[in-house]
Order: structure tokens, then sequence, then C-alpha cells
């Protein structure tokens, strides 16, 4: 069966499976079908080998996104419901948050919650997700389900936003923001203290950029990794800025018509280190996507290819 690749990719702080070493496990989706309907979550080891699959959604439902809880035993996903005939718009807009103990293969869905593109808090206990407009957090029992970005019962809407991730400390969440009227996108911090009106986030990246696809607070909280495609470009690269909006550098310099759709930081990221990065198109079947571990190095600020996992 043709398997295919596609972000989102994720590296565990610590796990642990054999004799082999797995720290820095990577998740992702991969596609089962050529028509890119049906997907399920998979692992691998940083090296590439041992590629896994952990989730085998039912029929009728596609998986993915899926974000390691911190302690690596736990992939928040979504669970979405598809049609493999034709399309269907009503049944795509029901998608299930899931929790899965990849220890004992234990699945739950996080009760009374429709969503996408979860994310841990650094404690655990709660996740970041994605609704039509706006990112909520909810407890995983389901209770306190709030919303916190892009809440504007008085206006028209203006923008919706995508994406959520933790800062390390857990006081803040970065995310990309579409502004509707032109179908830019940029990314944006916010601290958890806001009230969560448009106003209440800090736009670090221009929106000429278009910059999006799921960004990352580095370990440290340094930085926050992602990907760009400016305006007039036809190619998407891998960029980096401080979380003030500082320091916008760009890391990669693909060939023309490959583009970058999905980074992660590696746990051990510490000013340089690895990264894992989804590039498109992949060296195999057309409109495939690879996985490539990088390094990266702060002091000169320049990526190098390394490995091709995929």
């Amino acid at each position: 069966m043709e398997v295919k690749t596609r972000l989102r990719v994720g590296l565990a702080k610590s796990t642990s499976a054999g004799t082999a070493s797995t720290e820095g496990l990577i998740v992702l989706r991969r596609y089962l079908d050529l028509e890119l309907t049906r997907s399920a979550i998979f692992t691998m080891y940083p090296n590439g080998s041992h590629i896994r699959q952990i989730t085998h959604p039912p029929k009728g439902w596609s998986d993915g996104s899926p974000a390691w809880s911190p302690d690596g035993e736990r992939v928040a996903f979504y669970r979405q419901a598809i049609d493999e005939r034709r399309p269907c718009p009503q049944c795509r807009r029901t998608s299930r948050i899931m929790v899965l103990n990849t220890k004992t293969g234990d699945e739950r869905q996080v009760v009374g919650v429709e969503g996408f593109d979860p994310a841990f808090s650094p404690n655990g206990h709660s996740l970041a997700f994605r609704r039509p407009a706006g990112i909520w957090i909810v407890r995983l029992d389901g209770s306190t389900l709030h919303q916190v970005t892009n809440e504007h019962p008085n206006r028209a809407l203006a923008f919706s936003d995508f994406g959520p991730a933790f800062s390390p400390d857990g006081k803040k969440l970065v995310f990309e923001r579409t502004r509707l009227e032109d179908d830019h996108t940029a990314v944006f911090v916010q601290s958890l203290d806001s009230p969560g009106s448009p106003e209440d986030a800090d736009r670090i990246t221009p929106w000429k950029m278009n910059c999006e696809d799921h960004p990352e607070f580095s370990p440290s909280g340094n930085w926050v990794l992602f990907s760009c495609e400016p305006e007039g470009e036809a190619i998407e690269e891998l960029y980096w800025v401080h979380p003030n909006g500082t320091g916008l550098y760009r890391l990669t310099y693909a060939p023309d018509d490959v583009h970058y759709e999905g980074s992660s930081f590696s746990p051990k990221f510490k000013g340089w280190g690895d990264i894992v990065a989804v590039r498109h198109p992949a060296y195999g079947y057309y409109d495939n996507s690879d996985v490539f571990r990088m390094h990266i190095e702060v002091s000169d600020v320049q990526s190098e290819v390394t490995v091709n996992l995929t």
C-alpha cells in the first residue's frame, strides 16, 4: 500500500522501548491512500528506523495533527469524519480530540470537545486546540473549556487562528492567524493572562511573510520556529524569530518548487542542535513528503539537511 508522509511532526522529550534509545521519538501523520483521505498516526526513531503505526481509526475516520505529552507517554491528535467516496462537507465538520496512551495502547476522546490541532500544556493536564476562528483550552477530562484567542462577540469576524503551542513555562501561546480580508497569515504570541480579544495577541512576523505551519517555542523559550511563504514568492522556507518579534532569520534555502511544511525542535535543543522538518515534494512518489533531521547553529544561523528519515 502506498503510504504518504505529511505534516505534522513532533518529538518526544523522553521515551524508551527495548534496548534502543528513543530519546526524541518522532510522531507524525501518514496518509494511507493516494487520494489523501485516510491517515493514521505513526512513530519512528530519530534515525528513521522502526516506523510504527500507533492509531487505527475506524472506518470512515482519519487521524491527524499528533502532539506529544511532556512525559512522552501520551499523544493527542484529532480524529475527523471522512467520506472516502466523495467530498462530504457535513462529515468533515466532525472532529474529535483524542488522547492515546502509548504504553498501554488505550485511547479516549476528550469528552464533549470537537476541534483540531491539539497541543499539551507543559504540565500535561490541559490541551490547547483550534475551533473555528479561535484557540480554546480544556482539561483532559473535558472540564474548564474556554476560548483564549480571537474573542469578538460584538464585531464582524476578521481573523481565524490555527496551530497553537504553549511556551515552556505555560504562560503564553504561540499560534498562526489568518487575516480573512486578504488571506495573509502571521505568527502571534499571546499571554494566557489576557482576556482573549484579537488585540491581546502580539504579532511577531509581518503579514507579507505569510508565516504559518504550527509555530513552536524552542525548549528554552528563546525562539519560535515556523515556515513562511513571503508575498510574491512560490516556495515555503523555515524561519525563526524571538518571541518578542526581533531577530527574524531564514534557516533554509531549498531548491525551486520545494516547500517546508512543518517543523519541530529536538527536546535537547539549547541554542544549537537538531530539528525535524517536513519537506514537500519528496524524493519518491509525486505529491509525497519526506521528514528530514536538520542541524541548526545559532552562531552563524545556518542549517544543514543531515538525514532524510522517510
